[in-house]
């Protein structure tokens, strides 16, 4: 079993360092970074094809996302494939029931999709405080940054505003955050007894 642990923590931590990656691949991609610079150039050539890989299989309307969907879900196999490992490995050599590790993987599988959706929640959240600080100074909609979480935004602040009355500060972007908060809480609740439940 040790040997499956270890196997287990090596996935882990190349995962780990593989998101790490995505992440300055998609800083890069804001900030126009010289392709032609060696660290930018393997960054982009371990990065590039798992995103066109991601965007070939989105709706046309979403494929800009996929940078962070790929980012996703490496951040997924990090949190819920190392756990699938040791719970296979258990059943494989008998250290786990057929039940017990079935639903161990089922758990593991949930808990990752639960962290996933915790964690767009708390993007959401920040970016909507962000957003709400930047549309108090009029920030320039050209600078890459601004124009990348208003285009993330938008498709979410539109509905609020529709119910909003109107005035000279748009308040959206604070209920949308205080709307992310409620819900990002009632997802860490179902987390707590989905991790207590693991077996291994």
């Amino acid at each position: 079993m040790d040997h499956i642990v270890s196997f287990s923590v090596l996935v882990e931590w190349v995962l780990r360092i593989y998101s790490w990656v995505h992440i300055a691949a998609f800083i890069m991609s804001w900030i126009n970074a010289d392709p032609n610079n060696q660290i930018v150039y393997w960054i982009n050539r371990l990065t590039l094809p798992m995103w066109n890989w991601v965007r070939f299989r989105l709706p046309d309307k979403f494929t800009a996302f996929a940078p962070i969907v790929a980012l996703l879900l490496v951040i997924y196999g990090e949190i819920a494939l190392p756990g699938i490992i040791r719970s296979l490995g258990a059943l494989t050599i008998g250290d786990m029931g057929l039940n017990d590790g079935a639903v161990n993987v089922v758990l593991y599988i949930i808990f990752g999709a639960l962290y996933i959706t915790s964690s767009i929640i708390w993007f959401v959240l920040i970016l909507s405080v962000l957003w709400f600080v930047f549309a108090l100074v009029n920030p320039p909609l050209n600078n890459p940054i601004i124009r990348a979480i208003w285009f993330l935004l938008d498709p979410l602040l539109t509905p609020i505003q529709r119910y909003l009355p109107r005035s000279k500060i748009d308040f959206s972007p604070l209920v949308l955050a205080l709307m992310a908060f409620l819900l990002r809480s009632l997802v860490t609740r179902l987390m707590f007894p989905v991790q207590s439940g693991f077996l291994i």
